[in-house]
């Protein structure tokens, strides 16, 4: 009977320790961890492709607090993965979280928005969107939908400040209208990327009394917000600014952003897809090689309006 719990006990073991489905690298993602749906879709998107390639995947959600970040990069290192994605909240406050890594000698992978560092020295490699395309993009859309106005008026409601998306999105936009002798931002409110104080800063502006052609929004969410508070004051909102519409330019590619563009509430998006967990994988595996990698790896975006908006529907998140 010794002998045969013996036995019991190193199988036990054995399969604790010895199942092949743990013998895989494993790598830790350190999430923003906002409920929006860009998050919860990208979050997935690692995960299925993780267990695509026979990697063991860890996701900790941050809650959108930097301290909860950074202990939960504290408690991830402690666990010793063979790589950790980081997800910043914040381009100064999160990089406490690469130096934090860099001293457990885990390599860094930054995704989602920028953060201050080094590549080589404090990260591997940077993958997200390049926000101040986006930005550009947004400014130049609205530019070429008002061809012969004297001065397009444009407010603009922004993600949340400090966040790498936010600042990237701004300056591209400033950089666009600087290129220009006819666009002005009359007024620039935070939407923090939620629906609702979206809506609520929108609603201040329209009781100012301030005058505007366009609103671009950093974020299909709020775009919704902004649209429901210039209905629910009977601004006229549309795609044909020639007869007197506000027109709404946002970024995302939100199911429900896509269903307000077939409907003709919503302009245009600049899309910013979470589906490059790929892109991730392969600089990880690049990297696992010895393999140089750039710097930065741009994820490319596209327009979606109403002549394009059905081939992309079912990638909406």
């Amino acid at each position: 009977m010794k002998n045969f719990n013996i036995a019991i006990l190193l199988l036990a073991l054995c399969i604790a320790g010895c199942n092949p489905g743990n013998q895989g690298p494993t790598v830790s993602y350190s999430s923003v961890g906002d409920s929006n749906s860009w998050f919860i879709a990208f979050s997935g998107e690692l995960e299925k492709e993780a267990k695509k390639r026979g990697y063991n995947f860890r996701v900790s959600h941050a809650q959108s607090k930097i301290e909860k970040q950074i202990a939960d990069v504290e408690d991830i290192v402690a666990q010793s993965p063979d790589y950790l994605i980081l997800g910043p909240i914040d381009t100064e406050g999160s990089a406490s979280a690469l130096r934090i890594a860099k001293e457990a000698g885990v390599p860094v992978i930054v995704v989602n928005r920028d953060i201050q560092g080094e590549a080589g020295k404090d990260y591997v490699t940077k993958i997200y969107s390049d926000f101040e395309w986006i930005g550009e993009k947004m400014g130049q859309l609205v530019h070429e939908a008002f061809p012969d106005k004297e001065m397009i008026r444009i407010v603009e409601i922004h993600g949340t400040p400090g966040g790498g998306n936010t600042i990237g999105m701004k300056a591209g936009l400033r950089r666009k209208i600087e290129e220009t002798d006819n666009m002005e931002i009359v007024a620039s409110q935070p939407g923090n990327f939620e629906r609702a104080a979206a809506m609520k800063s929108m609603e201040n502006i329209i009781s100012s009394g301030k005058e505007f052609d366009a609103v671009i929004c950093h974020y299909d969410d709020e775009a919704m917000g902004v649209i429901q508070a210039l209905k629910a004051a009977d601004i006229k909102i549309g795609t044909d600014p020639s007869k007197g519409e506000v027109i709404v330019v946002g970024n995302g590619g939100t199911t429900n952003g896509m269903k307000a563009v077939n409907a003709g509430d919503y302009y245009k998006i600049v899309s910013v897809t979470p589906y490059y967990a790929d892109q991730v994988f392969d600089a990880i595996e690049a990297h696992k090689k010895g393999e140089a990698l750039d710097d930065y790896i741009r994820v490319n975006d596209i327009v979606i309006d109403k002549s394009n908006v059905a081939d992309h529907m079912d990638s909406g998140f």
